[in-house]
């Protein structure tokens, strides 16, 4: 059985805000712990996915349309 993962409530290194509820977040978290919200965008068209704070016009792997 998996342990669940526990996260502190300071911040770590590499914090920053949630963009829906202004949440510290950290790390390699996917998703907000205060609201849900993702933390990445992605490339429909290869996959890739980024950090929502970079606001590529184009995706920095394939090139294709991000917006």
């Amino acid at each position: 059985m998996d342990t669940p993962t526990t996260y502190k409530e300071e911040p770590q290194e590499g914090a920053f805000k949630c963009p829906r509820c202004a949440t510290t977040t950290w790390g390699n978290l996917q998703y907000c712990p205060g609201c849900g919200n993702a933390l990445d965008k992605g490339c429909s068209g290869c996959g890739a996915s980024w950090r929502y704070f970079y606001s590529y016009d184009y995706c920095p792997n394939c090139g294709a349309k991000t917006k």
